[in-house]
């Protein structure tokens, strides 16, 4: 149920999404030493921004209700309430529109002049589950908040029941929106849409291999209804087949390296499906529970 969400601000999810992402950039253009008390370590910053920047992972939660979404009433009989109507097919795909501009990367960068501030962390100040995964040892990743950022938004779009969903409700009404229609508006805002910028496209791969990561996963999750990894695995042949043709026109080696490592990944699946296993998914900085709830409390 669209209006069935915990910690979502707004009468409406979408513009109340929309409002978050103009705050948290308001914010995180802001963003510096003064949002830690003086003494501290400046590396401490990290903790302070975490939270900022993934302002919005509620939101998101909250907007992928639309997406093959049902107003429902626990109705009795008798009392003539209507019992289920679909979210209207305009509002499904508003929805899946501003998700897609959560991961792209103009939302997705941090500022340099932030990026610079962070310092690696001093003894005595480890890191905790609270804060961004890394592949940089004890300098600042940004990287991995922004993996952070698109692992939120993709756990929403490729959630394995709401694909179930969009299924079921596209095969009585045709207006609606399908999961493969999701699955292609996912690679062409990621994949097929190819930026050469060298700062934005470092930040378009990081979120491709994530895209077809969990696109893969899903093509052979048994606990997935049979349609929904038909089209997950279609949609990686696809994206294979686009892959054939791109590197052979590729002539930035940053670009095809990444291609190629895509195609390797997809023939490892196609070959061995159980070479998933040793894909080490990113784990978000826990947004819940909020507050304490310890015994007593």
């Amino acid at each position: 149920h669209p209006d069935g969400n915990l910690w979502d601000n707004g009468a409406d999810a979408i513009e109340e999404l929309e409002h978050l992402l103009k705050v948290r950039n308001f914010a995180l253009h802001r963003f510096s030493e003064r949002n830690i008390r003086v003494g501290r370590p400046t590396a401490t910053i990290e903790e302070v921004l975490v939270p900022l920047y993934l302002l919005h992972r509620f939101q998101i939660q909250a907007v992928g209700k639309f997406i093959g979404g049902q107003y429902f009433r626990y109705v009795l009989r008798g009392d003539n309430q209507e019992a289920i109507r679909f979210v209207e097919a305009d509002k499904q795909r508003e929805a899946i529109e501003i998700l897609l501009r959560t991961i792209s990367p103009l939302e997705l960068r941090l500022p340099d002049t932030l990026i610079n501030s962070i310092p690696p962390r001093p003894p005595g100040f480890a890191k905790t589950r609270e804060m961004f995964p890394t592949d940089t040892g004890t300098v600042f990743d940004p990287f991995g908040a922004i993996e952070s950022a698109v692992v939120l938004t993709l756990e929403v779009l490729l959630e394995p029941t709401r694909a179930a969903r969009m299924i079921a409700a596209k095969s009585r009404n045709v207006e609606l929106p399908g999961f493969g229609e999701l699955t292609d508006d996912l690679l062409r805002a990621t994949w097929y849409a190819i930026d050469s910028s060298y700062s934005y496209g470092e930040i378009r791969r990081t979120t491709n291999i994530l895209v077809l990561e969990r696109l893969m996963l899903l093509s052979t999750n048994q606990e997935a209804d049979a349609q929904v990894r038909a089209i997950a695995l279609d949609a990686v042949q696809e994206l294979d087949n686009w892959l054939a043709i791109r590197i052979a026109r590729e002539s930035d080696r940053e670009w095809r390296a990444h291609y190629r490592l895509a195609r390797h990944q997809i023939k490892r699946m196609f070959d061995d499906p159980t070479s998933l296993e040793s894909l080490v998914p990113v784990v978000p900085p826990p947004g819940s529970p909020i507050g304490d709830f310890s015994p007593g409390n």
